[in-house]
């Protein structure tokens, strides 16, 4: 698998792709820095391929990943969404694309229903973009349906089938990538937001390791899954 800009190590994904506060979030038991660990493990790219990629396609190669990729949400105002990576792969039939949002103990963002009032503010296009994906995901224009789901949840599956459709792919997957550092992790916080979100999309599967649910059907175009991964921390000999 290559990583985008020739990324080898953990130096060379921080100075290319490291996150925007790197005071902050480039530390040891922050998803930033142990999502990187991971990817660049050699296992990483076998692990995905049993656990996601041959569910949905068989000999799928994995081409390239792009971390930090930035996905066009909607034409208002600050309408992005960063993926902590993107993953392409093909094979003679199908191409696939996973998008990745990684966690240790760190939140979903806010609520929707929370979100929705900071777009009270003047000049605020947050309405618009929340009444957009959700009549995107559920064609429907009830909000307060979905008002106890969390918003980077809604970005996240949402900037999943956005990037699907920029490269014109029909198949892609919202992976949520669980990191557990330690027993205090809180490997359930995450597990009741996805709950939440299944419950969404009438989805009654437990919630449990190396799950994929789906395929949630997009405007009858674009196949949607959800991977649920949640990997143990891995020790390496230097975290910059």
């Amino acid at each position: 698998m290559i990583i985008a800009g020739e990324i080898k190590n953990i130096f060379e994904w921080y100075a290319k792709a490291g996150p925007k506060d790197k005071e902050t979030q480039w530390k040891v038991d922050h998803s930033a820095l142990e999502f990187a660990n991971l990817v660049l493990d050699t296992n990483f790219e076998k692990d995905i391929k049993v656990n996601i990629l041959d569910k949905l396609s068989i000999n799928q190669n994995v081409l390239f990943a792009i971390p930090e990729q930035i996905t066009k949400l909607d034409d208002f105002k600050g309408g992005h969404r960063n993926h902590d990576l993107v993953l392409y792969s093909e094979n003679e039939i199908e191409k696939i694309v996973i998008c990745f949002e990684a966690k240790v103990n760190e939140d979903f963002d806010m609520l929707l229903k929370k979100k929705w009032e900071e777009g009270n503010k003047p000049g605020s296009q947050i309405h618009n973009r929340i009444k957009n994906i959700i009549t995107s995901l559920w064609q429907t224009t009830d909000i307060f349906s979905f008002e106890d789901l969390k918003y980077q949840l809604l970005t996240g599956l949402y900037g999943t089938i956005k990037f699907a459709e920029q490269l014109n792919i029909k198949k892609c997957v919202f992976c949520i990538y669980q990191i557990e550092i330690d027993k205090n992790t809180k490997i359930e916080k995450t597990e009741k937001e996805i709950i939440k979100l299944l419950d969404a999309f009438h989805i009654e599967e437990k919630v449990m390791n190396n799950s994929l649910y789906g395929p949630i059907l997009i405007n009858s175009e674009i196949e949607l899954y959800i991977s649920y991964l949640t990997r143990k921390k891995i020790k390496t000999k230097c975290n910059y």
